[in-house]
């Protein structure tokens, strides 16, 4: 009996054995390379998209003149903002910690802010909505599990995770047909969404051969392969050409 006992227990306790938690990837500080860049546009900015809220009072209300639609960003000197880059290959292999902090995505004057956002798989995503409206998130990952839940005015925010790599996952809200964004997962750590100077910067990149990538919702994306060397400063300039 005391040895089907014993058994029992091994078998218990076999069963409930954890796997030992992930290495990650940590970056030698003697030989960590920087990269820096731009992406430009070359051309006039394009024409306005103005966006028809009448359909809802209550956004037609929160805003005083149109709200351009395009999610074109541009600065005075050509740079271009609401483009994601990132390494897109390079660091196969490697494991990064994901973030302990949260991007936020916020429902704001019936639309999406930031209109594109980035975070690592792993990384906690917080929804909120700052209208006195009813929105409604649903993002539509190809690679990732897909969710669409309803946010009242006042609700707690939302959390979510998307637990693999994706570029990019497009967002809408399905009680307002005219929200958008988009969200780039990665699984490390070296990524930007550019504001309207167009520029990004990354430090502690880890020496290697790369392919870096500069994607725009509408124009589309472009890649340029670099290779850094230890402790090497370098830049990656992008400029996108008219294609609306």
């Amino acid at each position: 009996m005391k040895s089907v006992l014993l058994l029992v227990c091994l078998t218990f306790v076999g069963c409930t054995k954890t796997s030992p938690p992930a290495e990650y990837f940590k970056v030698d500080p003697s030989k960590a390379a920087k990269l820096r860049g731009t992406v430009r546009f070359d051309g006039p900015r394009p024409a306005a998209k103005p966006i028809s809220m009448n359909a809802e009072e209550g956004c037609e209300k929160l805003h005083d003149t149109p709200v351009d639609g395009s999610g074109f960003v541009m600065g005075s000197d050509g740079g271009l903002g609401n483009v994601f880059v990132y390494i897109k290959s390079g660091l196969e292999g490697k494991t990064f910690e994901p973030p302990k902090t949260a991007v936020v995505l916020d429902q704001h004057g019936c639309m999406f802010v930031p209109r594109v956002i980035a975070l690592q798989a792993g990384q906690t995503l917080d929804v909120k909505n700052s209208d006195p409206v009813s929105h409604n998130i649903h993002p539509n990952p190809q690679n990732n599990r897909e969710w669409n839940q309803q946010q009242s005015p006042g609700a707690p925010d939302l959390s979510r995770r998307f637990a693999r790599p994706e570029v990019m996952i497009p967002v809408k809200c399905n009680i307002h047909n005219w929200m958008r964004s988009y969200i780039g997962v990665m699984d490390h750590p070296y990524f930007a969404v550019t504001t309207a100077d167009g520029s990004f910067e990354w430090t502690n990149l880890p020496p290697g051969h790369y392919t870096v990538a500069a994607w725009h919702e509408t124009l589309g994306e472009e890649v340029q392969k670099i290779s850094l060397s230890d402790k090497a400063e370098a830049s990656v300039n992008f400029t996108f050409h008219n294609r609306l």
